[in-house]
């Protein structure tokens, strides 16, 4: 068999000493499972040279799972080398050992190797996440190999012995592309929930997009990930992430259970219970155990509770529970396989160390699958809700809106014939020797003025909207035609007002633009100025000046200042004022 594709293998041979077995490593068999012994020691205090006087009487398989324990463990085991290699490498397949330190003897003295969960990768002499040793064993020799362990969670994982190359391709293609990839996954997820979220803003998504991130940091840290970013100072840390998780699901199965409209006591049962695994999710922080325990145990109570309260749901009508059910079960029996390994009750297996990894999969898989429907059949429902309100709506609107247009239609069409009617007049009477024209033309003017707002109205798609601009240019082009004026200054804002203010403004315009043009017809190089503006307090501003002689306001004798006094009165919070410094100013101030 080739070098490069050569497999260390391990299996039992024979006794070499009371409590230590002697294992082989041959290029010729597939068999790689044995027995190691062990020794606890709980002052973790005891030296090499200590240890080899102990006796190991108790013994493990060699993917051990002793549970949790005070101190260290000692493991010790002998094995022989009858391939062709010398250039091993021993690895734990774990990563979170905080002491990992392996003695054998080599060229007469005792090498003793270390490595730890807090060893930055780089620095580290075998270029692996998992805790790993290079190891010299030459051919047919016995070597007696004492590894000591020590952490804070439990003690697990699996002693094996790769040929070198083979390890490292391994590595390459094994568990940790595995979980990558998974992450990745994860990851998707997470987008996706963003997703839904950002399209409709409820919390079920809010509470899964946390849950999901939440989920991302916790798996990478459980499966050592976060030791190739080394981030691994922060281990014992991360490991709230575990309690939020739970609580934000709690949140979460609320929300798609709505246990608020099918079990009301329960809802405010499960919102309580999710206040303490907050609570340890704090507490692991300051003191990993026993906290860390209390989450790891209560998680499976949860789980629990959750899927008998999605049942309880789904008999009550709420059928799209199954999906729910389906995934919390296999979430739950992940959790549960978890939980037993950890604590020393089955067996480390590839099942029982990554099956909570394919439960998690799984479940966000059926979650999303639920979320999606979810949204769906929401914006379905909406949807038809909504054609249905339009409808409706508009069947009312349509029946309004005609009886409105007939109305006002006929409305503007009288006003506007009156105005006409009114005009036609007062041009025959200005024909007459013994009448004033320009009276007769001011009055006409003043007609024009509150004819064209009801011309606009007829036109206007938007009656409560008149644009101040269109209306008031047109007013004014049509008064400066019967006057021999040099120029008109306007400096008018695209403001909105409503028909009473356009009005009102129609007339006040016409008014003081008139009596400009009627007191000043002498004044050669005539030059009026208009500008309406409107100030960061929404006031409106009108100022009208012209270089003219000016006039007495004091005793007005005509109509066109009673109107401008009148008209003024009618605009909310109004207040205007002449002034006579080189010309005629009028200034206007009121509010929208």
């Amino acid at each position: 068999m080739k070098k490069n594709i050569l497999i260390l293998i391990l299996f039992f041979i024979s006794f070499t000493s009371l409590f230590a077995d002697t294992f082989l490593i041959n290029q010729a068999k597939s068999y790689n499972k044995f027995e190691i012994n062990y020794f606890k020691d709980e002052t973790s205090t005891l030296s090499i040279n200590e240890i080899k006087k102990q006796e190991f009487k108790q013994s493990t398989k060699n993917n051990f799972n002793l549970g949790y324990h005070k101190g260290s463990i000692w493991f010790k085991f002998d094995v022989k080398n009858s391939t062709d290699f010398e250039n091993f490498i021993l690895t734990l397949n774990e990563t979170f050992y905080e002491t990992a330190n392996l003695y054998y003897e080599k060229q007469g003295n005792i090498e003793k190797l270390s490595n730890s969960l807090f060893t930055l990768i780089d620095q580290r002499e075998v270029k692996s996440n998992h805790l790993a040793f290079n190891i010299a064993l030459p051919k047919e020799q016995i070597k007696t190999i004492y590894l000591e362990l020590q952490g804070k969670y439990a003690y697990f994982g699996k002693v094996e012995i790769f040929e070198k190359d083979y390890f490292y391709s391994k590595q390459d293609r094994g568990i940790n592309t595995f979980f990558t990839f998974i992450l990745g996954m994860v990851v998707v997820f997470m987008f996706f929930t963003f997703f839904l979220y950002s399209k409709t803003k409820e919390r079920i998504y809010l509470y899964y997009l946390i849950y999901s991130i939440f989920l991302i940091v916790y798996f990478s840290n459980i499966c050592g990930l976060i030791v190739f970013i080394n981030l691994q100072k922060y281990i014992y840390d991360l490991q709230l992430t575990a309690a939020f998780m739970v609580g934000f699901l709690i949140l979460f199965s609320k929300e798609y259970l709505q246990t608020k409209k099918y079990l009301k006591t329960m809802d405010k049962i499960l919102t309580f219970l999710s206040v303490p695994f907050f609570i340890l999710g704090i507490l692991v922080v300051y003191s990993y155990q026993p906290w860390n325990k209390f989450i790891n145990n209560f998680s499976g109570l949860i789980c629990i509770l959750l899927i008998i309260v999605s049942i309880m749901i789904y008999f009550k009508g709420h059928h799209q529970t199954k999906y729910y059910i389906v995934a919390m079960v296999i979430y739950f029996v992940s959790v549960v396989l978890f939980t037993f390994m950890v604590n020393g009750v089955l067996e480390y297996t590839f099942i029982t160390r990554y099956g909570y990894t394919f439960g998690v999969i799984i479940e966000m898989l059926l979650f999303s699958y639920i979320l999606a429907n979810r949204y769906l059949l929401s914006k379905e429902k909406v949807q038809l809700y909504l054609e249905e309100e339009v409808n409706s709506r508009t069947k009312e609107l349509n029946v309004i809106l005609q009886e409105r247009e007939l109305l006002l239609k006929e409305l503007h069409h009288r006003v506007k014939n009156n105005f006409h009617m009114l005009i036609g007049m007062l041009w025959i009477e200005q024909k007459k020797e013994d009448f004033s024209k320009e009276n007769i033309s001011l009055l006409i003017h003043r007609i024009e003025s509150m004819a064209m707002i009801h011309e606009y109205l007829h036109q206007s798609n938007n009656l409560e909207h008149i644009n101040l601009k269109v209306y008031l240019e047109k007013i004014i082009s049509n008064i400066s035609l019967g006057y021999n004026i040099s120029e008109i200054k306007t400096d008018i804002k695209q403001i909105n007002v409503k028909y009473d203010v356009a009005t009102s403004l129609g007339m006040i315009i016409n008014e003081v633009l008139s009596n400009a043009l009627k007191h000043n017809k002498k004044i050669e190089n005539l030059v009026v100025e208009i500008n309406v503006n409107k100030d960061i307090s929404e006031n409106i501003f009108i100022v009208i000046k012209d270089n003219g002689k000016g006039f007495n306001k004091e005793n007005p004798t005509g109509l066109g200042l009673k109107l401008i006094n009148q008209f003024c009165k009618k605009l909310p919070n109004s207040k205007y004022d002449f002034s006579f410094e080189n010309g005629t100013k009028f200034e206007l101030e009121f509010e929208e």
